[in-house]
């Protein structure tokens, strides 16, 4: 029988996704918008920022600087 994991792990780049999801409802940028600032189809966009770790660098900084996210908080939500 499978073990059962209680202990709760947050997903990595957790935090990054969540930071440029709520930046996107705020300025309310949909999928295809953000799809457009990085170059690629609003699906390909969307599960990029539920897993942020597959963003490239220059996606990413592309992102942060159409969303008004100071690089601050950026620089913040990504965890080493």
């Amino acid at each position: 029988m499978p073990k059962t994991n209680l202990c709760k792990r947050e997903v990595p780049h957790a935090q990054l996704g969540r930071l440029l999801a709520g930046a996107a409802v705020v300025q309310k940028v949909g999928a295809e918008e953000m799809g457009a600032m990085i170059g690629c189809c609003g699906k390909t966009a969307r599960s990029r920022v539920r897993n942020p770790g597959d963003l490239t660098v220059s996606e990413l900084t592309r992102l942060a600087k159409r969303l008004n996210i100071p690089i601050d908080e950026l620089r913040a939500a990504i965890r080493y």
